[in-house]
């Protein structure tokens, strides 16, 4: 059974123009814009809100119906007819009983609102809603880009520390030969080589832990893309870190435009229509009705369907509200208490929106100086325990220099890793604040 998605997400790669299982940052954000449950999820919503569109629009169109009545008057009602003085002559009262036991109706009704201002209000507000449904599918789109590539970075950032655990590992399995040698000759002592293997064992744990870490990090990345756990695949680890140019980032006046404030202003549309359909419960409501009936009636069932009479009748209903007991009043007050507190919340988030971009931009400027120095402070550390290292095999430098340059170069290590990741994230976070997680896309 497993076979089967399998087979199918081949046939998705085939379809992106992917050839094997390695993907890149793009594919991986292509097959998660394809396939994850949240964007179906807000694809039917707006599906939702277009069906209420249509929902809405019918309320102003005619309603037609059928009705078909059959009664049988097990009881007849009965009524009593007054004495009637004539002259001299008194009538008695009578009981006297009016219609007869089956009575069968047949008709169609047809309903026109004509004015109903909450009606046209309400309808008003469809548009609106579907906009909102429309923005919100898009916000989830950036959603799931931006999860999306926080763990392809991840696995990025891991990549790097396996890369820089191999060499240091391959320069341990060199060094440690050496130390056999200089041992022998007397020139080492055996705790130098006890240092090393120490050494040359943290490397192996901290790759066997790293090794773990990547098979995590790998997972969480399928499930950001919403692809099956057990699939095999991996990334294109030749990612180019490219530095792009901070101007074009340090203007705030297009935080309009971010696809936040744009819901919360749709919002704020929606509510003031909905105000408007309120205040519309004030205004009094016409509407126009039209039905055709046929009845039959008698006392004897097999012939009340034999004799049908028409009744046609046209008229129109005007509804006037008087009073509702205030509950019209509240409403318009919740409404308008609702439309200033989502003012203050738009004005909250501009202002959030643009701390967020202006620290956006700090970072990236902070992180491309940093993993500049920090890359050339490393390779300067690697080019020193190099010498050092090579002085040492030669016996011209004691062990205590060689661990000094070690833990210098580690350090620059760990300090070019931790920019590495400031750099990455700062420009996701950057691309994030300014709306352009759609450079990301294929």
């Amino acid at each position: 059974m497993k076979r089967i998605p399998l087979l199918l997400f081949s046939l998705f790669l085939q379809y992106l123009g992917i050839s094997q299982t390695t993907l890149s940052l793009q594919q991986c954000v292509d097959y998660s814009l394809n396939n994850h449950r949240s964007i179906k999820v807000a694809k039917n919503d707006v599906g939702v809100a277009y069906a209420r569109k249509k929902e809405g629009q019918a309320a102003y169109l005619p309603q037609v119906n059928g009705q078909v009545k059959w009664e049988d008057n097990l009881q007849l009602q009965k009524t009593v007819i007054p004495p009637i003085s004539l002259g001299t002559f008194l009538t008695p009262a009578q009981e006297v009983q009016f219609g007869q036991k089956y009575n069968t109706l047949i008709g169609v009704q047809v309903d026109q609102m004509i004015y109903n201002k909450s009606y046209i209000d309400g309808i008003r507000a469809i548009k609106p809603s579907y906009e909102i449904a429309e923005l919100k599918k898009i916000k989830t789109e950036e959603d799931v880009i931006y999860n999306t590539v926080i763990s392809y970075y991840q696995l990025l950032l891991i990549h790097e520390q396996e890369q820089l655990l191999m060499a240091n590992k391959d320069r341990l399995d060199k060094l440690m030969p050496v130390l056999q040698i200089q041992y022998e000759k007397g020139v080492a002592k055996k705790i130098d080589q006890e240092r090393v293997k120490v050494n040359l064992n943290n490397v192996i744990s901290q790759q066997e832990i790293l090794t773990t870490k990547k098979e995590l990090a790998l997972n969480n990345l399928k499930f950001s893309m919403a692809m099956p756990l057990d699939s095999s695949i991996a990334i294109d680890y030749n990612y180019t870190k490219e530095i792009v140019a901070i101007n074009s980032f340090s203007d705030t006046s297009n935080i309009k435009n971010k696809i936040e404030l744009k819901i919360l202003r749709k919002n704020l549309q929606l509510q003031n229509v909905l105000l408007k359909r309120t205040i519309g419960s004030y205004f009094p409501v016409l509407s126009v009705s039209a039905k055709y009936i046929g009845q039959s009636f008698g006392n004897d069932f097999r012939t009340s369907f034999n004799k049908w009479s028409p009744i046609a009748a046209v008229y129109m209903r005007l509804d006037i509200p008087i009073f509702d007991g205030l509950r019209t009043a509240s409403a318009v007050k919740q409404s308008k208490l609702n439309i200033q507190s989502l003012k203050e919340d738009i004005a909250a988030s501009e202002e959030g929106l643009k701390l967020q971009m202006k620290n956006a931009n700090t970072r990236y400027t902070n992180a491309i100086s940093s993993i500049e120095i920090n890359k050339s402070n490393m390779e300067l550390a690697k080019n020193t325990l190099d010498v050092v290292t090579l002085q040492f095999q030669k016996g011209t430098i004691a062990y205590s220099e060689l661990v000094s340059s070690e833990s210098a170069y580690q350090e620059a290590e760990i300090n070019y890793m931790s920019s590495y990741i400031d750099l990455l994230n700062s420009k996701l976070e950057i691309d994030k604040a300014n709306g352009n997680l759609n450079n990301y896309k294929k």
